[in-house]
């Protein structure tokens, strides 16, 4: 099992040798992630608030009739 994991790490992306960066954009990155966390959390907490998952569930239908494209 740990060599599935191994395979996984190494195909893993590393933002700062595998992608074409400037320094500039990796402290863009680096500064601005945990600014997205703390929106990504005030988000969940309003869908929340809504009742967002909590919505029905809609009943699927299926009909039988036949069609050709």
């Amino acid at each position: 099992m740990t060599s599935l994991m191994e395979k996984r790490r190494s195909k893993d992306l590393d933002l700062e040798n595998d992608l074409l960066l400037s320094s500039n954009d990796l402290a863009f990155m680096r500064k601005n992630n945990s600014q997205d966390a703390q929106d990504l959390e005030s988000y969940l907490d309003f869908l929340d608030d809504i009742d967002a998952f909590k919505s029905k569930k809609i009943k699927t239908e299926f009909y039988k009739a036949e069609f050709e494209l």
